[in-house]
């Protein structure tokens, strides 16, 4: 049997583009090889249809609800009702599609697809992107065919170490003045690149905001210029906000184009989810990231710590109080922005030590065994 006369290889993950970017880059793999067949299960957020509208891949909206945690009990109805949607959806959809392969990213919308693909003895992948597995994927992984894992963890001891899959798009082979022109940046300027992910980070945003609030601290971003994908938050207010502080900024909700943002960037910025530190790291871009604070495991600040090992990141602690944060951050954001040499260094450090993008892996696997 080829490649292209294979059932359709069933990409599950969503909520945030940290779960469906990863297969994104999957999907590219396999259709190099020849296996055309995909679809993607995401969450009904309008976030993941955006992302996919955008992409042009054909998908599906799960009306699956994430596993509500001991302090919210009465969320516990809404799960166990969207459970039993989601699974009803999945058993006519893996028929309509003809479903030979799942691929879970984790998450709350995984744990039907997987229950349902395993039903069905459908092959089934686990792809742990973190560096503290979520409840989702350390329940799946005993019932998963193959698990891989971007991170060593005690809790998924049989999972195979791999990269992060990572999308073509987001790794940049530009020049970075030929990515700062695309970007509608001023090719000749140092840039500083600010992402928040998906959504934005509010409070990473407002700590900017806080920064160059205070004229000091604004005066250091002479010669520069700032790229900052805010997500949701409101454009024109985060504009305004380096407009007024005198600081050369363009402002966008959204960056299709994440290779190019780094590689025009001169430092980086960044929440540290585990696709964001493995883009900042594969693009060799020197970064300080301030892990998101909401996250009671703190899997964020686990994700960065390898990067931040290897010389090639700096952690700030987010602490959700705007002024508080900037204070941190202080210190050494000035002292990258002033310091060349210092900049050169995380660079290397990265070029040294990042790891190799794992979905020509998960690819591999999918092409021998399903």
């Amino acid at each position: 049997m080829t490649a292209a006369t294979r059932g359709t290889v069933l990409l599950v993950g969503g909520g945030t583009g940290g779960h469906i970017y990863p297969n994104v880059g999957i999907v590219e793999r396999l259709r190099a090889a020849g296996r055309d067949s995909v679809h993607f299960l995401v969450s009904d957020r309008p976030s993941d249809a955006k992302i996919l509208d955008a992409l042009g891949y054909p998908y599906t909206s799960s009306p699956a609800r994430p596993l509500p945690s001991a302090r919210k009990p009465w969320k516990a109805l809404d799960f166990l009702a969207g459970w039993r949607r989601s699974t009803r959806q999945l058993m006519a959809l893996l028929e309509r599609e003809n479903v030979g392969c799942v691929v879970a990213t984790g998450g709350f919308v995984s744990g039907p697809a997987v229950v349902a693909a395993a039903r069905r003895k459908i092959p089934r992948v686990l792809v742990n992107l973190d560096a503290v597995p979520g409840q989702a994927n350390r329940r799946l992984a005993g019932i998963c065919t193959k698990v891989f894992s971007a991170y060593p963890s005690d809790l998924l001891p049989d999972a195979e170490r791999i990269g992060l899959p990572l999308r073509a798009v987001s790794v940049g082979a530009m020049s970075p003045q030929e990515a700062r022109e695309s970007l509608q940046l001023d090719p000749e300027r140092p840039t500083l690149f600010i992402t928040g992910a998906t959504h934005g980070a509010e409070s990473l945003i407002r700590a900017m905001m806080a920064f160059i609030g205070t004229p000091e601290r604004a005066a250091a971003f002479e010669g520069w210029q700032v790229f900052h994908q805010c997500g949701t938050f409101d454009v024109a207010t985060l504009q305004k906000a380096y407009d007024d502080a005198g600081v050369k900024a363009r402002v966008v909700d959204y960056c299709s184009e994440m290779g190019a943002a780094y590689r025009a960037s001169t430092l980086v910025i960044s929440r540290a989810g585990a696709g964001s530190v493995a883009e900042a790291w594969a693009n060799h871009a020197p970064t300080i990231f301030l892990p998101n604070p909401y996250h009671k495991d703190q899997h964020q600040r686990h994700n960065a710590e390898p990067m931040v090992g290897a010389g090639g990141a700096l952690l700030v602690t987010d602490h959700v109080d705007a002024d508080a944060t900037a204070a941190d951050l202080e210190a050494p954001l000035l002292r990258l922005l002033r310091e060349q040499d210092a900049r050169a260094e995380m660079t290397d450090a990265c070029a040294r030590s990042c790891p190799p993008d794992g979905a020509e892996h998960v690819a591999a696997w999918i092409a021998d065994n399903a």
